[in-house]
């Protein structure tokens, strides 16, 4: 692994690390403040939500890149090793352009609350401040597609590094995955 995809995947991992820390911890202050001091906070339930979605979305990528997204691979394991490349190659390239449909729709999101200035109805949070992360997250998503098929395609997924990052060795079909030991589809 690259210094560059090692210093990528650090910032990735400490964003998300932070955004759930802090929602749990607000959770947290929300339960002491209510059930010790008896002065519930009206705003702490909505404002950790939005923390801990932060968190989730922005750990796409993490999920992604360790191989724990939810995969049907029924049909793929059955198929010969040529053809799952394919499917592989075809799977990455139609998540990268849902990626970027997601990325586009998310910005088109952020620009209409941007605009209308629309809050919400509870802490009167600004919703562009809500939507920020969708297409950060759906980029950040998009580039470990991009990753994944740049592997396929040079050979097949075989030099994909492996440490620590759910990727096994296929022994039935001699074929590498790199999804967690679940073949794309």
């Amino acid at each position: 692994m690259s210094r560059l995809q090692r210093i990528y995947s650090a910032f990735e991992e400490a964003i998300a690390g932070i955004f759930f820390f802090a929602g749990v911890t607000l959770i947290f202050y929300g339960v002491i403040s209510r059930y010790v001091f008896k002065n519930p906070l009206f705003w702490v339930d909505e404002i950790s939500t939005y923390i801990l979605v932060w968190g989730c979305i922005l750990g796409w990528s993490i999920a992604q890149r360790d191989g724990r997204h939810i995969r049907v691979s029924l049909l793929y394991n059955y198929m010969p090793s040529k053809v799952q490349r394919y499917v592989s190659i075809f799977a990455s390239i139609a998540s990268i352009l849902f990626c970027l449909f997601l990325t586009y729709l998310g910005y088109i999101l952020e620009t209409k609350y941007l605009h209308t200035g629309q809050r919400s109805l509870n802490t009167q949070f600004p919703l562009w401040a809500v939507y920020f992360f969708v297409p950060i997250a759906a980029f950040m998503l998009c580039i470990r597609y991009i990753e994944e098929l740049y592997h396929l395609l040079k050979n097949g997924g075989k030099d994909r590094p492996a440490a620590g990052s759910g990727e096994t060795e296929d022994g039935q079909k001699g074929v590498m995955s790199h999804h967690g030991g679940s073949p794309t589809l």
